[in-house]
């Protein structure tokens, strides 16, 4: 008997292995043939709009430009053609592609989500500029993750306080705005409010991110309550006026209801480095203590010290949801993490990174009345200027070139059964990830060569360069 046992213990062994190799071999030739299918789809695309936009022979409009020009490639400010002042200089400014070929035109900008890498402004001329503006997280173009893209900028607007015009406090109107009390529940009405309601807030209509949030808040979901009102592990239900993913998120009647929670989850939905949206700081203007997963680097911006739970800190989900038990059991150890809302805001980086930005989110708020993109186009106008200066005065301009800290964010994530962090994501974003990292090599190997090229050109290079690094 005992011999009939091994004999079918190994039988299963092998044909255990047998099914777990042919699913490996398997989901590589899915991955080729996705690729193949992608690849194909756009050399069989023949129309109009597969052509690059810069190979059309338009003329160059008639108009007299005196200052230098400066071209959204990807359309952006509606701008058809308008001189700005910077300062003590001008530029002209436009999202008219047919100024591509003016003897003014110094500066090509791009808005990160609408970059693609078939469509640039080819063969790069020496005299022309890159300006790359990116406020959004690598779920909408994971190229900027990479190298070889961000060397091709000279100039970068993103959340990172390495870029050259960094807007890492985008979503943040003032320090008088974190201090606001407008919407502040004490914690003895906050605990009257446990009855019906979880101490934890999760509101999620975009799901399944490289970030790996709903995975990790499903996780904690087993240890304590959390009321998830969007779409994402959707277990209770807003007012049928706040449920709009948009406008219901500004409404104040969800101000209201966020205010009543002793703890908001503030989960992006990409881990980057500086990289902090209304989901970090609604929770500090209306009074509940944010759980964060996000930023890296979040703790040089916190309000104080003692103002927010960072999901990095625990070793374990388990570990986090003991301690958030733990607060929402002990006033006095909770209050600590309110007490800045009356006695201010403690941290004097965040107050010098407000106090000294020239943009505003707002200009009620601040005597500041642009916002951050009129700021960075003039950052680039004067740039400019600054190195047409140098050269009328016969010295070597100065180079700049962005690198990968001026973005550069990581792939996508996921977690181990107790909460610990591991890389990789979904298959999806995984596919995306690396994807994104062959068409960065290709559009950089490409411009290199100072050539045009379509986008046939493009993904058949892409596709070589994959099968060079497998």
């Amino acid at each position: 008997m005992r011999k009939l046992f091994r004999c079918f213990l190994t039988l299963f062994l092998v044909l255990f292995c047998t099914i777990l190799l042919f699913l490996l071999i398997m989901n590589d030739k899915f991955e080729d043939v996705r690729d193949d299918f992608l690849l194909n789809d756009y050399l069989n695309n023949n129309d109009e709009e597969s052509k690059p936009r810069h190979e059309q022979n338009d003329p160059i409009p008639n108009e007299t430009v005196t200052e230098p020009i400066i071209l959204w490639w990807t359309p952006f400010t509606g701008d058809a053609g308008l001189y700005k002042k910077c300062g003590d200089v001008k530029c002209f400014f436009t999202n008219n592609r047919l100024y591509k070929d003016h003897d003014k035109l110094q500066a090509f900008m791009f808005y990160g989500t609408d970059f693609k890498p078939f469509d640039l402004p080819v063969p790069r001329k020496p005299n022309h500029d890159w300006g790359l503006l990116h406020e959004e997280s690598p779920k909408n173009n994971y190229l900027f993750s990479h190298e070889e893209i961000m060397e091709l900028f000279n100039y970068t607007s993103t959340f990172r306080r390495e870029s050259s015009y960094p807007i890492p406090t985008q979503y943040v109107d003032s320090i008088k705005w974190l201090e606001d009390q407008t919407y502040f529940v004490p914690i003895k009405e906050k605990n009257k409010f446990l009855s019906e309601l979880s101490p934890i807030m999760y509101t999620q209509s975009d799901c399944d991110v490289p970030s790996g949030r709903d995975q990790y808040t499903k996780m904690l979901m087993e240890y304590i309550n959390v009321d998830s009102y969007g779409t994402c592990l959707h277990n209770k239900d807003l007012p049928a006026n706040l449920r709009d993913p948009i406008e219901g998120m500004d409404h104040m009647e969800f101000y209201k209801l966020n205010a009543k929670y002793k703890f908001s989850l503030a989960m992006e939905n990409g881990l980057c480095p500086d990289y902090m949206t209304e989901k970090l700081w609604r929770p500090f203007h209306l009074g509940s203590v944010p759980i964060i997963l996000g930023s890296p680097k979040v703790k040089d911006f916190l309000p104080s010290n003692h103002s927010a739970i960072v999901v990095e800190d625990f070793k374990t989900v388990k570990e986090l949801a003991d301690y958030i038990k733990y607060l929402n059991d002990n006033d006095e150890e909770y209050a600590r993490y309110l007490e800045w809302k009356s006695k201010g805001v403690r941290n004097q980086y965040l107050k010098k990174e407000l106090s000294e930005r020239e943009w505003s989110v707002q200009s009620n708020w601040e005597e500041a009345t642009i916002n951050f993109i009129e700021g960075f186009q003039c950052y680039v106008c004067k740039k400019i200027h600054e190195k047409n200066e140098r050269v009328r005065n016969k010295k070597e301009p100065v180079k700049c070139q962005a690198t990968k800290d001026h973005y550069g964010c990581p792939g996508p994530v996921s977690y181990h059964d107790d909460g610990r962090r591991k890389e990789g994501g979904s298959s999806s974003w995984d596919y995306e990830f690396k994807k994104s990292k062959y068409l960065a090599l290709a559009v950089n190997r490409l411009i290199s060569l100072g050539q045009n090229f379509s986008k046939k050109d493009l993904f058949q290079l892409a596709k070589i360069i994959k099968d060079e690094l497998r």
